[in-house]
């Protein structure tokens, strides 16, 4: 997300189907079996980390890395970490001397803090350049827009599908630049088609997780609407423009339980037509500055169970603001 939530000052609004707040626990529908049926079984653990946003700012770099022993030290801990997205400040607007300041510092501790497998996202925020005036590139510089970012996070593709724990995940690109706002939220051609193919491929008895760095839908965008009517163009950026589609692809899939993305920086559930969509927080809260709108510094914790159903606690790991 762009930097344009520090002037509000008051908190956020709960709407249907809309939860905001520190310490929510939301489940699937099925989340207990019926008197008589077989006890569920957790099958995987994971835990979401979303909007790092690491800079060399606010001791950013320490706040990951307490944020990534919180997750390991639990009593309980996960056997997989999701970053879903904006692993660094900024890519979009910056020269080549501080992305390479930024994602050296996310490499750093990365390689010293986390023992886990980890799946990556690509967040706006990752993406080099787009905004040539501000970044001062040519769109000629080796590894400009994605490709920096998929080599950093050791991706061959920009989407991709895998599964864990009887479950089958999907992993969404939703980056694409923007004339207006540097880049707009949706999904490609080449990407739709691969995303019917892959989800018709799937057998119809094994629960699918749609995970995206936007949110696919969402509520919670009420909080910007006066931003709308100042720049309307960053509508397009704060979630899927292409969502009726996903709805219509959707509904061909019962099996689809979960989508979950980040982005926004806060706390959201929204149960529709059968799926739960869940927004997670963000690791820097309000990009370092402490909480925003209520939603501390923070991850998801998901846990996938045999029968379809899941459970998602939001967790905050007691980070406490720098100024330096």
């Amino acid at each position: 997300m762009n930097d344009f939530y520090t002037r509000r000052q008051f908190a956020g609004a709960a709407a249907a189907g809309l939860l905001v707040g520190t310490r929510a626990l939301t489940s699937s529908p099925r989340a207990h079996a019926a008197d008589g049926d077989a006890p569920r079984r957790r099958t995987l653990r994971v835990a979401h980390l979303t909007d790092v946003h690491v800079q060399p700012e606010r001791d950013a770099p320490a706040g990951f890395a307490k944020a990534l022993r919180h997750v390991q030290s639990l009593a309980d801990p996960p056997e997989m970490i999701i970053n879903g997205g904006d692993a660094i400040m900024d890519g979009l607007e910056v020269g080549a001397a501080r992305l390479d300041e930024q994602w050296k510092l996310w490499q750093s501790v990365l390689k010293e803090e986390c023992s886990l497998p980890v799946q990556h996202v690509i967040g706006n925020h990752d993406v080099w350049g787009w905004n040539k005036k501000r970044s001062g590139t040519t769109s000629d510089e080796p590894g400009w827009g994605k490709q920096r970012t998929l080599d950093e996070l050791g991706l061959d593709a920009r989407y991709r599908s895998f599964d864990a724990g009887g479950w089958h995940f999907v992993v969404l690109d939703s980056i694409f630049p923007d004339d207006e706002n540097a880049y707009i939220a949706r999904i490609d051609e080449q990407q739709w088609d691969w995303l019917a193919g892959d989800l018709k491929a799937s057998p119809a008895d094994v629960p699918i997780g749609i995970v995206s760095h936007i949110p696919i839908l969402s509520v919670a965008t009420v909080e910007f609407e006066p931003y709308f009517v100042e720049k309307p163009g960053l509508r397009r950026s704060i979630s899927h423009t292409d969502q009726w589609r996903f709805v219509e692809l959707f509904r061909r899939h019962a099996n689809i339980k979960l989508c979950l993305s980040g982005h926004l920086h806060l706390l959201e559930r929204i149960d529709y037509a059968g799926i739960t969509y869940i927004c997670t927080g963000a690791v820097s809260g309000n990009w370092w500055k402490g909480n925003l709108l209520h939603v501390d510094e923070g991850y998801g914790l998901v846990d996938f169970y045999d029968d379809g159903s899941f459970e998602h606690q939001y967790v905050p790991y007691g980070w406490e603001v720098n100024e330096s």
